[in-house]
């Protein structure tokens, strides 16, 4: 995703439309936050956006754009999923909106953003005119995200009405570029899975045309969706390793899920797999997992993990040494190897909200991880010097 920038982009076109800067201001979150602005969560909380801030981001996502291309990457850009500022309200009063419910524990000062009604004139306005303009900026490779119900329940559980909105989605996205393609979490299905059923889930998928949508499994290693969805009902998805909530630091993995889990979507009757992915919350921590699962997209079965990470103690610390690879075998089969789901695993007291009531039940035998931590230890005469 090359995301960066877009709300100079959209201040752009708001302002073109007739709101004031006002009106904007009260709408974009503070950089932090953008991420739940932009899948209409959240509004407004820790902003405005200072005038400098549009200029650096749209000067970064020229210098992004320029680099993922010359790497030979496909860019993502940013597309309308149909959530808007309520000072649209005021510029075109006969506009089809409704507000959404609250997210999370905010309430409606911050959340409760406008969704526009599929069917209204506005939607593809509004949708293809930043879409030009994104991509008169930019140039496009084709492949465009939006998210208009990741953790916020629909206004009606009707398909029809949820195949609606899709569909407005992606004709705003077809409006500016005949070729999109749309690229979409599937983050919402797991997150609220009493409200997306299979006829609700398959409606909104069904919205768009088959091969024009690539889903993201975000979370496929402890809670896929794509088995009790056959597969996405057909459209395309990338099976994706979330492993990590928060950028927490602790020690963990799943690696006998993650070892297994692609290859069994591929096998699965009717597969539309086509791709594995990294969605981690945050980055610099557990390497050796990240080592695994990108390693896996090359390999045509799983992996001997007790094999793979005696080379893999070998490549990391660059020669091989019984002690460093006896650690890392220990690792493997304690903290790395969390099985069943895995939720809220954080349980290292350093990371972590300070409590007097911490859960501090683990998954894993702490003597295997204390004997690994004294065997690396006793590698480090060797080791040591090893960047």
């Amino acid at each position: 995703p090359a995301f960066a920038g877009q709300e100079a982009v959209w201040q752009r076109v708001y302002l073109n439309l007739g709101l004031n800067q006002s009106e904007i201001d009260k709408y974009f979150t503070g950089p932090a936050f953008l991420a739940w602005n932009r899948m209409g969560n959240l509004r407004r909380w820790a902003g405005p956006l200072p005038p400098a801030w549009h200029f650096k981001q749209l000067y970064l996502q020229y210098r992004i754009v320029e680099r993922m291309r010359s790497l030979g990457m496909t860019t993502v850009l940013p597309a309308f999923a149909g959530h808007v500022p309520q000072g649209i309200l005021r510029v075109f009063p006969r506009v089809n909106a409704t507000r959404l419910g609250h997210w999370s524990h905010f309430d409606c000062t911050y959340s409760c953003i406008y969704l526009l009604d599929p069917e209204d004139r506005m939607f593809q306005v509004i949708g293809t005119l930043f879409l030009k303009e994104l991509i008169k900026e930019f140039g496009t490779d084709h492949v465009y995200s939006a998210d208009t119900f990741n953790e916020m329940t629909p206004l009606s559980s009707d398909p029809a009405y949820l195949s609606r909105v899709s569909n407005a989605v992606f004709r705003s996205m077809t409006g500016a570029d005949p070729e999109a393609l749309w690229l979409m979490q599937g983050w919402l299905f797991q997150h609220q899975p009493d409200f997306w059923q299979p006829a609700q889930v398959r409606a909104l998928l069904h919205g768009v045309p088959l091969g024009r949508m690539i889903v993201l499994d975000l979370f496929a290693e402890s809670k896929p969706v794509y088995q009790w969805t056959e597969s996405f009902y057909g459209q395309p998805f990338i099976w994706c390793m979330l492993h990590n909530f928060g950028g927490n630091h602790g020690l963990f993995g799943t690696v006998e899920a993650i070892n297994h889990g692609p290859f069994a979507a591929r096998r699965f009757p009717n597969s539309t797999m086509v791709g594995t992915g990294l969605v981690p919350e945050g980055i610099e921590q557990n390497d050796m997992v990240y080592e695994l699962m990108n390693e896996l997209g090359w390999r045509q079965e799983p992996l001997d993990l007790p094999s793979w990470v005696t080379r893999y103690a070998e490549r990391r610390y660059g020669a091989p040494n019984a002690a460093a690879a006896s650690a890392w075998h220990l690792l493997l089969r304690s903290v790395y190897n969390c099985t069943g789901v895995c939720v809220n695993h954080n349980r290292s007291p350093l990371v972590r909200r300070p409590s007097l009531h911490m859960d501090t039940e683990l998954w894993y035998n702490t003597s295997d991880v204390y004997e690994a931590w004294r065997l690396l230890l006793s590698a480090g005469a060797e080791l040591g010097s090893s960047p």
